[in-house]
Protein backbone atom coordinates (compact mmCIF):
# COMPACT_ATOMS: atom_id res chain seq x y z
CA UNK A 1 0.00 0.00 0.00
CA UNK A 2 1.45 3.52 -0.88
CA UNK A 3 0.65 6.45 1.27
CA UNK A 4 -0.09 9.53 -0.69
CA UNK A 5 1.10 13.21 -0.08
CA UNK A 6 -2.53 13.35 2.19
CA UNK A 7 -2.43 10.55 3.82
CA UNK A 8 1.54 10.86 4.65
CA UNK A 9 0.60 14.19 6.47
CA UNK A 10 -2.01 12.64 8.17
CA UNK A 11 -0.23 9.65 9.93
CA UNK A 12 2.27 12.17 10.77
CA UNK A 13 -0.07 14.51 12.88
CA UNK A 14 -1.47 11.50 14.27
CA UNK A 15 1.80 9.62 15.46
CA UNK A 16 3.25 13.25 16.76
CA UNK A 17 -0.08 13.84 18.60
CA UNK A 18 0.46 9.91 20.21
CA UNK A 19 3.76 11.06 20.87
CA UNK A 20 2.94 14.48 22.87
CA UNK A 21 0.20 12.78 24.35
CA UNK A 22 2.26 9.94 25.89
CA UNK A 23 5.14 12.31 26.80
CA UNK A 24 2.95 14.47 28.83
CA UNK A 25 1.27 11.21 30.64
CA UNK A 26 5.02 10.52 31.35
CA UNK A 27 5.33 13.48 32.65
CA UNK A 28 2.32 14.06 35.25
CA UNK A 29 3.32 14.42 38.69
CA UNK A 30 1.14 11.46 40.49
CA UNK A 31 -1.26 12.82 42.94
CA UNK A 32 0.08 14.02 46.38
CA UNK A 33 -0.95 11.26 49.52
CA UNK A 34 -3.75 12.07 51.43
CA UNK A 35 -2.08 12.68 54.58
CA UNK A 36 2.38 12.75 56.04
CA UNK A 37 1.42 10.20 58.41
CA UNK A 38 3.81 7.21 58.20
CA UNK A 39 1.27 4.17 58.28
CA UNK A 40 4.02 2.15 60.26
CA UNK A 41 3.82 4.41 63.08
CA UNK A 42 0.08 4.06 63.88
CA UNK A 43 -0.63 2.01 66.65
CA UNK A 44 -4.62 2.05 66.34
CA UNK A 45 -7.45 2.24 63.78
CA UNK A 46 -10.63 3.08 65.09
CA UNK A 47 -13.69 3.42 62.81
CA UNK A 48 -16.87 4.60 63.58
CA UNK A 49 -20.64 5.22 61.60
CA UNK A 50 -22.63 7.65 62.36
CA UNK A 51 -20.66 8.36 65.45
CA UNK A 52 -20.90 5.00 66.58
CA UNK A 53 -17.54 2.85 67.28
CA UNK A 54 -17.88 0.04 64.65
CA UNK A 55 -14.36 -1.66 64.53
CA UNK A 56 -11.16 -0.98 66.85
CA UNK A 57 -7.68 -2.25 66.16
CA UNK A 58 -5.10 -2.12 68.13
CA UNK A 59 -1.28 -2.60 67.24
CA UNK A 60 0.76 -4.68 69.82
CA UNK A 61 3.78 -6.91 69.73
CA UNK A 62 2.39 -9.57 67.90
CA UNK A 63 0.78 -7.63 65.18
CA UNK A 64 -2.71 -6.43 64.91
CA UNK A 65 -5.47 -7.55 67.24
CA UNK A 66 -9.18 -6.70 66.77
CA UNK A 67 -10.13 -4.83 69.69
CA UNK A 68 -14.09 -3.84 69.19
CA UNK A 69 -17.04 -5.28 68.74
CA UNK A 70 -15.09 -8.35 69.62
CA UNK A 71 -11.18 -9.24 70.70
CA UNK A 72 -9.53 -11.59 67.93
CA UNK A 73 -6.27 -11.13 66.22
CA UNK A 74 -6.22 -9.67 62.45
CA UNK A 75 -5.10 -10.32 59.66
CA UNK A 76 -2.50 -8.03 58.76
CA UNK A 77 -2.95 -7.65 54.95
CA UNK A 78 -6.67 -6.77 55.81
CA UNK A 79 -4.99 -4.26 58.34
CA UNK A 80 -2.58 -3.01 55.70
CA UNK A 81 -5.43 -2.02 53.16
CA UNK A 82 -6.83 0.30 55.71
CA UNK A 83 -3.42 1.53 56.45
CA UNK A 84 -3.32 2.11 52.93
CA UNK A 85 -5.69 5.10 53.14
CA UNK A 86 -3.37 7.27 55.05
CA UNK A 87 -1.08 7.17 51.47
CA UNK A 88 -4.01 6.85 48.81
CA UNK A 89 -3.63 9.63 46.06
CA UNK A 90 -5.73 12.77 46.72
CA UNK A 91 -7.30 13.28 43.51
CA UNK A 92 -8.12 17.40 44.47
CA UNK A 93 -7.74 18.97 47.44
CA UNK A 94 -9.22 22.59 48.71
CA UNK A 95 -9.35 24.28 52.30
CA UNK A 96 -12.27 23.06 54.50
CA UNK A 97 -13.97 26.58 54.44
CA UNK A 98 -17.72 25.55 56.37
CA UNK A 99 -19.40 26.02 53.22
CA UNK A 100 -17.76 23.53 51.51
CA UNK A 101 -17.57 21.73 54.28
CA UNK A 102 -21.44 21.59 54.05
CA UNK A 103 -22.00 20.85 50.55
CA UNK A 104 -19.49 17.69 50.57
CA UNK A 105 -21.60 16.64 53.84
CA UNK A 106 -18.42 16.77 56.08
CA UNK A 107 -20.31 18.76 58.40
CA UNK A 108 -22.24 15.45 59.42
CA UNK A 109 -19.76 12.40 58.23
CA UNK A 110 -21.46 9.50 58.18
CA UNK A 111 -18.30 6.89 58.51
CA UNK A 112 -15.00 8.06 60.13
CA UNK A 113 -11.58 6.62 60.69
CA UNK A 114 -9.17 7.76 63.45
CA UNK A 115 -5.41 6.53 62.93
CA UNK A 116 -3.91 7.57 66.44
CA UNK A 117 -4.78 10.77 66.39
CA UNK A 118 -5.39 11.46 63.07
CA UNK A 119 -9.15 11.55 61.86
CA UNK A 120 -10.25 11.24 58.36
CA UNK A 121 -14.37 12.02 57.76
CA UNK A 122 -15.71 10.51 54.63
CA UNK A 123 -18.72 13.10 52.85
CA UNK A 124 -20.93 12.85 49.90
CA UNK A 125 -20.21 11.13 47.02
CA UNK A 126 -19.13 13.30 44.17
CA UNK A 127 -20.24 13.86 40.39
CA UNK A 128 -19.89 12.07 38.44
CA UNK A 129 -19.35 9.13 40.87
CA UNK A 130 -16.29 7.47 41.89
CA UNK A 131 -14.95 9.30 44.50
CA UNK A 132 -15.72 10.93 47.86
CA UNK A 133 -15.14 13.87 49.81
CA UNK A 134 -12.96 13.37 52.72
CA UNK A 135 -12.17 15.63 55.25
CA UNK A 136 -8.12 15.15 56.64
CA UNK A 137 -5.25 17.39 58.56
CA UNK A 138 -7.52 20.62 58.00
CA UNK A 139 -8.21 19.78 54.01
CA UNK A 140 -11.47 18.81 51.71
CA UNK A 141 -9.75 15.88 49.90
CA UNK A 142 -11.62 14.19 46.61
CA UNK A 143 -10.51 10.18 46.94
CA UNK A 144 -11.76 7.24 45.03
CA UNK A 145 -14.88 5.88 46.02
CA UNK A 146 -13.04 2.10 46.95
CA UNK A 147 -11.85 3.68 50.03
CA UNK A 148 -15.58 4.64 51.71
CA UNK A 149 -16.46 1.52 50.90
CA UNK A 150 -13.21 -0.59 52.77
CA UNK A 151 -14.01 1.36 55.68
CA UNK A 152 -17.28 0.18 55.66
CA UNK A 153 -16.33 -3.67 55.59
CA UNK A 154 -17.47 -5.42 58.41
CA UNK A 155 -15.03 -6.44 61.60
CA UNK A 156 -15.32 -10.25 60.38
CA UNK A 157 -13.84 -8.86 57.23
CA UNK A 158 -10.40 -8.54 59.62
CA UNK A 159 -10.33 -11.08 61.86
CA UNK A 160 -7.82 -13.65 61.51
CA UNK A 161 -8.79 -17.42 60.82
Amino acid sequence: MRLHGIDRLVLGLVLLALALFAARRLEAPPDPPLTRLDPQRVQEIRVLQDGHLRLALLRDAGGWMLTHPRIRRARPARVASLLALLRAPSRARWPADPALRRQAGLDRPGRELRFDGLSLRFGRESTPPGRRYLEAEGRIHLVDAFWYDLAGLPASHFEAP
